[in-house]
């Protein structure tokens, strides 16, 4: 049975006595497939553990991680760059960035786990890893709605007395008093998967394929798919000779490099396509990272901009920490909170692209966005040179002569509670989820313009309003009815996907239309009768 659920959309303006009001509350249809027969609404701190998708028997017959990255290759590269028709695919990314500052979105139950998600990863959708509250690993195929395989208590669930000395301390500051329990950090490329837990060090895992007959329609006919499920690989063996260090953050790079955030304050790099002689990945007996990052204080998480060439570090005590892809060097460190008497400190941060340029990439815009331990947000712009890459020398353009006047800003209106993770859909989108409940939608485009009305024959004025609106990135909406213990967000530009649901994943699609999943839903609805 189907039915409709309204998230609640909360546009967020700033009124004429400076502070912030929630206002032009408005819903959108969300499209949401459960056993419940009742209309929910969702608002701050619901939940949806009454949703679970429709049994769906149909088996996926593509290897996401392989096959989808070979014939989009193969397609792009048999077409000559003089005869590529780019203008559809123009439309389309215009109409989809339409939907995100509108609020335009189709929003469904992805899956439904036996166990609470606590973190989630994705490299292609829809394949996904999910981390539980008992410490298992998923693997999914989100447009199914099917579990592909599952890894049963691959982590311990709680700390206990083999866990590391600073379990205590470091999943206070991860997770305050809202800790689900389970899965710390995880992280997916290609089909290769890391995980950690609270017993600390780090899970290797791979996604294999097999071939095989699948019975289809009345008349016993056959046909061939691949399965895919999970392996174990091995644990990295370096971090074991660590005292067992408890691992907050692990990303990828486009380079080759799996980076490793550690309680202890250390950032380790190791070589993740390397293999030995039996084809397990040579990390796993390394007993020496090849970079290694002092940040000065525990890390407690890691983002990666292979645009930009550099990873950010958010620490305890310093800040977050700057540093390149290429050899592992701290490029600069940043504390928005070393004013504050509240105790807080960057909990989340991720590079987001303000403005895409006009000359090769040479004039985009490019920032870090800083999320706090509670709820505030900071924006700083990149110096990012000719190279593309963030300038060694000075790494924040308020340090060169030329952008003294860009100085950091802090985002408003604040979250309520914990800013956990970041994602950037497009140029000049980025979206905040928090333990308030809620994700947020930010416009930081550089090149908006200011909704207040200017006498146009003031020229000097209006140019003086847009700029000093400009600056600021401005909140669009809010996607709310998640639980405190969100942990997770991911988007590809067309999608936006999360965790904090207790068993659930949850899809926002901003490339479909909700007839179109409907009609979907019915026919899928209909096999079993055909």
């Amino acid at each position: 049975m189907k039915f409709h659920v309204s998230l609640f959309l909360v546009a967020i303006t700033q009124n004429f006595s400076g502070s912030f009001s929630f206002v032009n509350q408005k819903t959108t249809s969300a499209s949401f497939v459960s056993t419940a027969s009742n209309t929910l609404s969702s608002s701050v701190f619901d939940d949806f553990e009454e949703f679970s998708p429709e049994n769906n028997d149909s088996n996926s017959d593509e290897d996401f991680y392989s096959s989808l990255r070979a014939r989009q290759a193969s397609f792009s590269s048999s077409i000559p760059e003089s005869l590529r028709d780019t203008s559809g695919d123009q439309d389309e990314s215009s109409s989809i960035l339409s939907n995100w500052k509108e609020a335009n979105c189709v929003s469904t139950v992805g899956i439904s786990f036996s166990d609470w998600v606590r973190r989630l990863a994705i490299d292609t959708y829809p394949l996904a890893v999910c981390g539980s509250a008992l410490g298992s690993l998923f693997l999914a195929d989100l447009k199914q709605g099917e579990e592909l395989d599952c890894l049963e208590r691959l982590h311990i669930d709680q700390a206990n007395s083999e866990s590391p000395s600073h379990i205590d301390e470091a999943l206070e500051n991860l997770y305050g008093t809202f800790d689900g329990g389970g899965v710390i950090a995880l992280a997916i490329k290609d089909d290769m998967i890391v995980s950690s837990g609270r017993e600390g060090g780090v899970q290797v895992c791979a996604i294999s394929g097999e071939e095989e007959e699948v019975y289809k329609g009345s008349r016993g006919g056959t046909s061939k798919q691949t399965k895919l499920s999970l392996e174990r690989k091995g644990r990295i063996r370096g971090l074991e000779m660590e005292d067992n260090v408890l691992i907050t953050s692990l990303a990828f790079d486009d380079g080759g490099n799996l980076w490793v955030g550690g309680y202890d304050g250390v950032i380790r790099g190791y070589d993740h396509e390397e293999k030995d002689a039996e084809g397990r990945p040579a990390m796993l007996r390394q007993k020496h990272p090849l970079h290694r990052i002092d940040c000065g204080s525990g890390v407690v998480s890691l983002s990666i901009n292979n645009d930009v060439g550099c990873g950010i570090a958010s620490t305890i005590s310093d800040g977050i920490v700057l540093f390149s892809l290429e050899d592992g060097e701290i490029l600069d460190q940043w504390n928005p909170f070393v004013k504050k008497t509240r105790k807080e400190f960057p909990r989340c941060a991720t590079v987001v692209q303000n403005n895409k340029g006009t000359l090769s990439g040479a004039d985009d815009v490019w920032s870090v966005v800083v999320g706090g331990s509670r709820g505030s947000l900071f924006q700083r712009r990149l110096n990012v040179d000719r190279t593309g890459y963030v300038s060694e020398s000075q790494p924040f353009y308020d340090q060169t002569k030329g952008g003294s006047s860009e100085l950091p800003i802090k985002l408003r209106p604040s979250h309520l509670s914990t800013v956990v993770d970041i994602a950037t859909p497009a140029p000049g989108l980025f979206v905040t989820g928090a333990h308030d409940g809620s994700m947020r939608v930010w416009d930081c485009s550089t090149s908006r313009v200011s909704g207040d009305d200017v006498d146009d024959e003031d020229e000097d004025a209006q140019y003086d309003d847009i700029e000093r609106n400009d600056k600021r990135p401005s909140c669009l909406y809010a996607l709310s009815g998640y639980k405190v213990w969100l942990g997770s967000v991911f988007s590809n530009g067309k999608k936006l996907v999360s965790d904090g649901s207790d068993n659930t994943i949850i899809v926002h699609s901003f490339d479909e239309d909700e007839e179109d999943v409907l009609f979907r839903e019915d026919d899928e609805d209909m096999e079993g009768f055909l």
